[in-house]
């Protein structure tokens, strides 16, 4: 073992006896350093999980919007016409995460069904043989309220195929790609 008065101040320091342990400042250090390397571990866990819920409403509220819409496309124009009348232009219902409704709507139903779901039909004008439907899906959660639109024009298509042949027919011709 050295010597420590032949080393001069500030020279290399002796090697520790081995019954010497840590100082107090190298154990704070090392666990500032441990404690930073955890809370950004921990930060990062908590913004993937934020992230990846966001995802998951994002996915199911696209998922509802679009199983709407596509049963609208599926309607008649005479069916959607019905549906509007029964319904009204503005209607709100309350789904869960399997597309099950609400039976009783209202605010009974937020922890069950956090998904509000409104439904609006715009005629599109000049002509009254065509609709607007917009979906909106909303939920809230502790970042506040979000929500995923959708929308479709949906026509009357036999309406406009009656139109067609009526003029082609006073032309004196057929519709191209039929076999009248």
């Amino acid at each position: 073992m050295t010597d420590p008065s032949a080393c001069p101040a500030g020279g290399p320091r002796p090697a520790k006896a081995p019954g010497e342990g840590f100082t107090l400042v190298e154990v704070l250090v090392t666990m500032a350093v441990i404690a930073f390397g955890a809370l950004a571990v921990l930060l990062m866990q908590s913004n993937a999980l934020r992230s990846n819920t966001m995802s998951d409403h994002m996915t199911v509220a696209t998922f509802l919007s679009e199983s709407e819409i596509e049963r609208l496309k599926s309607l008649t124009f005479e069916e959607m016409n019905a549906e509007i009348t029964k319904r009204g232009t503005s209607v709100t219902w309350y789904v869960d995460r399997m597309n099950r409704i609400c039976p009783t709507p209202g605010a009974s139903c937020a922890p069950q069904y956090p998904y509000e779901v409104q439904l609006k039909y715009f005629p599109l004008y000049p002509t009254k043989y065509s609709n607007m439907a917009e979906v909106t899906v909303s939920w809230r959660d502790n970042t506040g309220r979000h929500s995923v639109h959708n929308s479709a024009a949906m026509t009357n298509l036999s309406f406009w195929r009656a139109r067609t042949r009526t003029a082609a027919s006073a032309r004196g011709g057929a519709l191209r790609g039929t076999a009248c």
